[in-house]
């Protein structure tokens, strides 16, 4: 009967103590934030149109396109990159580049492949709380990094964003990312396929330097881990204006003729110009 006691007694502290382990960590509670590297804010990405030359960055694939847009669209990619991916790309273009122009897409929707974002749209924000770290791309992709050891409850098989687990190693956040939408698109046409993986380091570098080194693994298009890094600088003045590249209800298209057009047609409720 004592060890039944006893066997209790240590489960009971042990249960008692799970949450103020948990708030030992770093990140876990507000008064525990004030410790970590201030990622906090908008930071825009050291490439085109926020600098005039790219600093810090590798050469990776091209950012997927809509088929408006293919003109001079090429499907190159890390020499890491199966020959079969390359084949889906090129007969997507060419599909695409056949089509009317009515049969085009008129939203592309912002998923997440590992690539750090960089370029126009391309800035972040980074939002620091107890437990979690939230990360928004401004052209329309929110990103929750949760500060624990396992997926939480009810987090869903496959995403935009992926289920996205951090931790602390000093004063770098290593996140690791499953979970990812098979058909978010690394290439023209080519999705990154099933069990994809990210895994990201994100380093304050100085007080105004983000760095984010990001390795995607995808089985399905490369044969081997791809690394990327992209700085970029703290805004502490910008307005973060989050956007989308969706269009639909564009007047200037034409939906069932498939021509581009405009509209010149005054609203009905207009009044007449002064004088008449």
């Amino acid at each position: 009967m004592k060890a039944t006691h006893h066997l209790l007694a240590m489960t009971l502290l042990t249960i008692v103590g799970m949450p103020s382990a948990m708030a030992a960590e770093p990140g876990m509670t507000y008064a525990s934030l004030q410790d970590l590297p201030d990622f906090a804010g908008s930071w825009t990405p050291l490439t085109p149109p926020f600098v005039l030359a790219a600093v810090s960055t590798r050469p990776t694939a091209p950012p997927p396109s809509t088929p408006a847009g293919l003109a001079d669209v090429t499907c190159t990619g890390p020499s890491t990159l199966r020959p079969e991916a390359i084949t889906s790309c090129r007969s997507f273009i060419t599909a695409a580049r056949a089509a009317r122009p009515g049969d085009r897409d008129y939203c592309a929707r912002r998923t997440f492949t590992g690539q750090p974002s960089r370029g126009a749209g391309g800035s972040i924000e980074v939002l620091l709380t107890p437990g979690q770290v939230t990360l928004s791309v401004e052209s329309g992709l929110t990103r929750r990094i949760y500060l624990r050891d396992r997926p939480p409850p009810g987090a869903l098989d496959e995403s935009f964003s992926g289920t996205s687990i951090g931790r602390w190693d000093g004063k770098t956040l290593v996140v690791e990312t499953s979970g990812l939408d098979p058909k978010a698109m690394f290439l023209p046409g080519t999705g990154i396929g099933s069990q994809a993986s990210v895994r990201e380091r994100i380093t304050l570098k100085d007080a105004d330097t983000l760095e984010i080194e990001s390795t995607l693994t995808a089985p399905a298009i490369l044969t081997a881990p791809l690394v990327s890094r992209q700085d970029y600088r703290r805004a502490r003045d910008r307005i973060f204006t989050p956007f989308d590249t969706c269009v639909q209800g564009d007047r200037s298209f034409d939906q069932k003729s498939g021509r581009d057009q405009f509209d010149a047609t005054p609203p009905a409720d207009l009044p007449p110009p002064p004088g008449n």
